[in-house]
């Protein structure tokens, strides 16, 4: 019996459980960093220099990210501001995911901007459209063409990541967890809401 279980659960590779969140992370990052350093027209100037913050904008780059998003999902917001907004999430966001602080927030905010720039990707295709030509391609997408399949796909990863958390050992959000948990109570054990283990069943402790 302790044999079957093992073997659907595989207790002992439990250890590794931070691999994935973290390999996640470190995908996800850099992707986001690019995007959002674009958006913002960021280190992008001819004078860019490190030391000077006053260089660090290049608004000729910025005007060419308003140009190219010719359209917002949201009434009454103007195309300069929906791109700061977003470019600057996906920033900050980067760093956080990089670090493993605050990543199921950072989650849901780069959820958020992922659904944006997937509906615009759509443009005058619409989201049913779109869906139904997935579909009719047999479920594989062609990452260089159509942008709104990447965004899916970067949309699935973030739901992984909201659900697992940063991961053991290599993230913030787990050091301060421990922290806190250690000062509020030292003598109890607590769920580690950092260890992914989808076998058990709510209520039942692990021996």
């Amino acid at each position: 019996m302790k044999f079957i279980v093992g073997f659907f659960s595989l207790e002992w590779m439990r250890v590794f459980d931070f691999i994935a969140p973290l390999v996640i992370r470190l995908f996800l990052a850099p992707m986001f960093w690019i995007s959002g350093v674009k958006h913002l027209g960021l280190f992008s100037s001819s004078d860019f220099a490190f030391y000077n913050p006053l260089t660090w904008v290049n608004p000729e780059a910025f005007q060419q990210s308003v140009a190219a998003l010719n359209n917002t999902v949201f009434p009454g917001m103007g195309t300069e501001t929906l791109l700061i907004l977003l470019g600057t999430i996906e920033v900050v966001a980067a760093i956080l995911l990089i670090l493993g602080l605050g990543v199921r927030w950072v989650a849901l905010a780069l959820m958020f901007v992922v659904v944006v720039l997937g509906l615009i990707a759509m443009g005058d295709a619409g989201f049913l459209n779109t869906m139904e030509q997935l579909v009719m391609s047999h479920g594989y997408t062609d990452m260089a063409n159509n942008l709104t399949e990447v965004y899916l796909v970067y949309f699935i990863l973030l739901l992984a990541l909201f659900f697992m958390g940063a991961g053991r050992w290599f993230s913030l959000d787990w050091y301060v967890y421990r922290n806190f948990m250690q000062r509020i109570d030292s003598n109890s054990a607590h769920h580690d809401p950092f260890e992914i283990d989808a076998t058990d069943e709510p209520g039942i402790s692990k021996m």
